[in-house]
């Protein structure tokens, strides 16, 4: 499939990327990567969240082509996380089976156009379902979670709802958070919220 911005674009912001991620050896956030690319793209759809999808589809892919070139060469190793990259020196390694499918995943354009609002939305149910049911496995007691999210037992659902929302934006992976500190928010949100049943 053909790529979604024409090609002498997409070079450009592959060279700019390039540029962003030699210039630092320190963890970049995703969110940070976006910024600095100022990637906007003029047929964006209406759905903000497929919108956003969009915008990281075409990192990703401009980081595994990276991460494939630089491995190629024998330059560097790019590590590429759920919502950061990292650029490290290079060494003779295979990436993990996981990795593998990501690359295979975001180096095909077609998966791009077959994502629509309905597909999106299910992925999303799907992952914070995954996250809650690790949450089971290794649940907060009502303390931890009240130390996470900062708040006093007890509280109104008003309370917890806000101070979840608040936390959430400060480190969702996307605005430049923590996503391991992310995903305790919500665990801990997802206790406190058993106990308003």
């Amino acid at each position: 499939m053909q790529c979604p911005i024409p090609e002498p674009q997409l070079r450009l912001l592959r060279g700019q990327l390039e540029a962003i991620v030699l210039q630092s050896t320190e963890v970049q956030t995703e969110q940070s990567l976006l910024q600095k690319l100022g990637l906007n793209l003029t047929s964006a759809p209406a759905d903000p969240q497929l919108a956003l999808f969009q915008r990281h589809f075409i990192v990703q892919h401009l980081l595994y082509q990276l991460q494939q070139q630089w491995s190629e060469q024998e330059f560097a190793w790019l590590e590429i996380g759920l919502a950061q990259v990292q650029l490290h020196a290079y060494q003779a390694q295979q990436p993990t089976e996981y990795d593998q499918g990501r690359a295979s995943y975001y180096l095909d354009w077609q998966h791009f156009y077959q994502m629509n609002s309905a597909t999106l939305q299910q992925q999303l149910d799907d992952f914070w379902s995954y996250v809650q049911r690790a949450a089971v496995v290794n649940p907060l007691s009502l303390q931890q979670a009240c130390q996470v999210l900062q708040l006093e037992w007890p509280c109104l659902l008003l309370q917890l709802k806000r101070q979840y929302r608040s936390l959430a934006l400060r480190h969702h992976p996307d605005r430049g958070g923590d996503s391991e500190s992310f995903l305790q928010v919500r665990q801990a949100y997802q206790r406190l919220r058993t106990e308003f049943h």
